[in-house]
Order: structure tokens, then sequence, then C-alpha cells
């Protein structure tokens, strides 16, 4: 291929089957939902709606080329923690690696002695998900937005407890009422 510099740096040549290239395609942080214009229409791909994303995709760079406003994420890539409820954000590989690390931090999390000293944790797997290029993004109107670091440290600290109550088999909140239920059951009672 014989291409210009701009050409080079946004083309990737694969080889394989579909299910090979689609998930070499994921690998590098780009969905392939059912209705992409990657996916085979009567066992060919639709280059016409290739070619449609692409002026889309162009517009979308140089509008926000030409402003200001933080950049919006089209796509997050594989080491990217996901802000979200969905299926599809949970099984995201970003948000499973932290998940890890956060398991790998529990027993550390747990026995430290104030709150200052879990904000420091959770700040060091912040640190550790921007060191191998993991961003950490929200869903916003228009796309992924990155988000401030702040609000990074509050989503591992939510891991953190998260991890904590599926562990012991039970919600805290949940368990404290029920004891308050029992001890007034037990005062009522003695009472009568």
């Amino acid at each position: 291929f014989f291409m210009d510099r701009r050409g080079r740096t946004r083309s990737r040549v694969h080889f394989g089957n579909e299910k090979h290239l689609l998930f070499q395609l994921q690998t590098y942080g780009i969905p392939i939902p059912d209705d992409s214009p990657l996916r085979q229409v009567n066992g060919a791909f639709s280059l016409a709606s290739h070619r449609e994303w692409l002026q889309i995709r162009e517009a979308q760079e140089m509008k926000v080329a030409g402003t200001d406003e933080m950049p919006k994420t089209l796509f997050p890539h594989r080491f990217d923690v996901l802000f979200g409820r969905s299926t599809k954000v949970r099984s995201h590989t970003g948000n499973l690696r932290a998940l890890h690390l956060v398991n790998l931090w529990q027993a550390r999390y747990d026995g430290a002695p104030n709150r200052a000293r879990k904000a420091e944790i959770s700040e060091r797997i912040v640190g550790i998900i921007h060191e191998s290029q993991g961003r950490f993004l929200k869903w916003e109107e228009t796309g992924w937005v990155e988000v401030d670091d702040d609000t990074a440290r509050d989503k591992i600290a939510h891991y953190f407890r998260n991890q904590r109550r599926t562990k012991t088999g039970y919600d805290t909140n949940k368990q404290s009422i029920a004891l308050k239920r029992n001890r007034n059951q037990s005062l009522t009672e003695i009472a009568v």
C-alpha cells in the first residue's frame, strides 16, 4: 500500500477470520455493535456505511479541534474504566482490571486506620490505571468524557466498598437494620 503520512497513522492491516478481526479491533478500543458498518451484510462488508462513519468521525474531530471544549472519546480503550450500570460497562476489560486491582489491595484498604490512608490507596490504584494509559470515562450526551482524578478516586473507593459487601455476603446497611429490628423485638418480648 502506498499512503500519505496521514493515511498511514490511521491505518493498520489485520488478517484472519471475522471473529479474529473483530476481536483485534476491540483490543484497540473499537467496539463493534451489531449495527456497526464493519459487520458483514449478506456476506460482504458495507463500505458505504464505513465511509459515512469515517466522514462523521472526521467532522467530529475537526469540530473538537476548533474549540476549547474537552474532546469527546468515541471509543473507550482496553484499559479505560467506564462509569455506568449496564452489563457491557461492568464486563469491559478496563473495569474488570480495576476490580482485580481492588481485590489485590482489599486487605490493605480494609486495614487502613483512617479515611486519609484509604484515599491514598484509592489514588494509588488510579495512578496504576493511568500508568497503563487507562482513563476513567463517563458517558455524556455526545460521547465518552474523561473525568477528573477526584471522581476516579471515588469510583475506586466505591469498588472497595462494593467488594467488601459482596465478600461478606450482606450489605452493612441491611445488617444494621436487621440488628435494630431484632433488638426491638427482644425489648418488646421482655416488656410483655
